[in-house]
């Protein structure tokens, strides 16, 4: 199934408001890797991505090298089973028919698997960021990772950290779910991987957020709903875990479209607590959040009028998609 990316599919903030959450679901019937019509897109700002920022982009240790291997020869089988139909074999690589671009990868068979971009390519098949985690003196470690679409975070701050390290900047994180992270991450098995999302805000549609390019925002700047999908597989033979994180964003209009969202979403925001509120830019979007507000509240008012048989007042962005 490749799904259309002109709207948003998930909106996680409706069933998971709180910004603290596991939010861990089993997948089951799910496909590890979804594919979409934007896949190009994504392929694209990866080789961009490392073109501009190089070892920003992509790191790995030496010791990482058979979790790499796994997770392509895994990744390879998995596309050419459950994407059959977006995804065939060329070479020594793969070719992505919807997104009309070939990927080299390199598992253990590939004369190119030692030289350390294993992970890098296999990451270009996909539309996700690939991160390999393994455990070491009782700690998972961020051994491995291709991360071209951060969110407001360095790959150089996070490589070879624990994962207590990695969450240290989040407010109230280690309180709330550090322990249970650990204890889920011990206890995860091959065969039951579980997916969950995260959702924020951003003031542009730049899949990079990085805290040096932070725009400015005023009453007039356009929004973004940004959410991840993840993904956590434990890798059966090395013992490392994959964790997939595929981005989407689109414009915080389109949510006037589904029933409850914008509503939902203010409600988050005002409930989250306010140091995790600085910590995901909400204070710093309140400006140009406010005229959302506004317009959610005057289709409210219209809508009644409509149900009342009255003549809805013109709205200005009505008359501009008009023109």
């Amino acid at each position: 199934m490749i799904y259309d990316n002109a709207r948003p599919r998930y909106l996680p903030h409706m069933a998971n408001p709180e910004v603290l959450l596991m939010g861990l679901s089993p997948l089951r019937e799910t496909p590890w890797i979804e594919t979409d019509t934007d896949i190009g897109r994504y392929h694209r700002h990866k080789l961009a991505q490392r073109r501009e920022r190089g070892d920003a982009v992509y790191r790995a240790a030496a010791r990482s090298l058979p979790a790499q291997r796994e997770l392509s020869t895994l990744l390879r089988q998995h596309l050419l089973e459950a994407h059959s139909a977006h995804y065939e074999t060329r070479d020594r690589g793969l070719h992505c028919l919807p997104g009309d671009f070939y990927a080299e990868l390199s598992g253990a068979e590939s004369p190119c698997a030692e030289d350390g971009e294993t992970l890098w390519r296999t990451s270009l098949c996909v539309a996700d960021d690939l991160v390999i985690m393994q455990e070491e003196a009782g700690q998972y470690v961020l051994t491995a990772a291709s991360l071209c679409c951060p969110s407001h975070w360095y790959l150089a701050d996070k490589f070879e950290q624990p994962m207590r390290a990695i969450h240290d900047p989040i407010p109230g994180f280690h309180d709330a779910l550090s322990d249970r992270i650990e204890r889920f991450f011990s206890h995860l098995r091959a065969q039951h991987p579980v997916v969950r999302f995260n959702w924020s805000l951003q003031a542009d549609d730049a899949l990079a957020q990085l805290p040096h390019l932070e725009p400015e925002v005023d009453a007039d700047t356009p929004l973004f709903y940004r959410s991840e999908r993840q993904t956590l597989v434990r890798l059966p033979e090395s013992g490392a875990i994959a964790f997939t994180i595929r981005v989407c964003i689109h414009p915080l209009d389109m949510l006037h479209e589904v029933e409850g969202a914008l509503p939902a979403l203010f409600a988050a925001i005002e409930n989250t607590p306010p140091a995790l509120q600085h910590y995901k830019g909400f204070d710093e979007l309140a400006p140009a959040l406010q005229k959302y507000k506004e317009g959610y509240r005057e289709g409210y008012r219209e809508g009644y009028r409509e149900k009342q048989g009255e003549k809805p007042a013109c709205r200005d962005h009505q008359e501009n998609q008009q023109a």
